[in-house]
């Protein structure tokens, strides 16, 4: 129990400093010039668990915290923020930008690596924290080229999405029977029951 005390108040510090880091920068008076940017990395986050829901590569474990709840708040709260701090702060040279990418690459990757070594997120089906890593790559990159060319960032985005589908197996058969008994999938998926083997994997 103290076990499961500790991750969820190690959600809620990660929570807080995102949001500290957006009020401490100033970065929140900047959207409404990048709200398009923001909409544009959420609204990706928010296609992943629905095109995974049933084979998510990578999972916030909740551990006293509502995995709906969990979700929600990082697809509309914490990477729409960390793409407006980054955004804000953007250089306006060529190799300044080059840097600045990746710095904001390294430090997001090695956050990551923490924060699953603190059994904060799960890894499954091959995922990586390198592949994470790729993922900052392209997270970055797109949110700043969708700035100037968002149809071809829309463009990159879909090619990029079905390479990562075909490369993890994601299963995209929508009329699988399996349809009917989802309530009862998210009951097993989320409840103490998928605690049990989490725990496993932590221990």
């Amino acid at each position: 129990m103290k076990k499961k005390h500790r991750i969820r108040n190690r959600h809620i510090v990660l929570i807080l400093s995102v949001i500290l880091l957006t009020i401490f920068s100033k970065s929140w008076r900047e959207i409404p010039k990048y709200y398009k940017n923001m909409v544009y990395v959420s609204s990706f986050n928010a296609i992943y668990y629905l095109l995974c829901r049933r084979h998510l590569v990578w999972e916030f474990i909740p551990n006293g915290i509502n995995w709906w709840l969990i979700r929600v708040v990082h697809t509309i709260i914490i990477t729409p923020l960390l793409v407006l701090v980054f955004l804000n702060k953007m250089p306006n040279t060529l190799f300044k930008q080059f840097i600045y990418f990746l710095r904001w690459i390294i430090i997001s990757t090695a956050v990551e690596y923490l924060i699953h070594k603190k059994h904060l997120i799960l890894y499954a089906h091959g995922w990586n924290v390198l592949w994470s890593g790729i993922l900052y790559v392209k997270m970055f990159v797109y949110s700043h080229l969708f700035t100037r060319r968002p149809i071809l960032t829309l463009f990159l985005s879909l090619c990029s999405s079905v390479f990562f589908i075909f490369k993890f197996n994601v299963p995209l058969k929508i009329k699988h029977f399996s349809r009917y008994f989802e309530p009862l999938l998210d009951i097993y998926y989320h409840t103490y029951l998928v605690d049990l083997f989490t725990r496993k994997k932590i221990l």
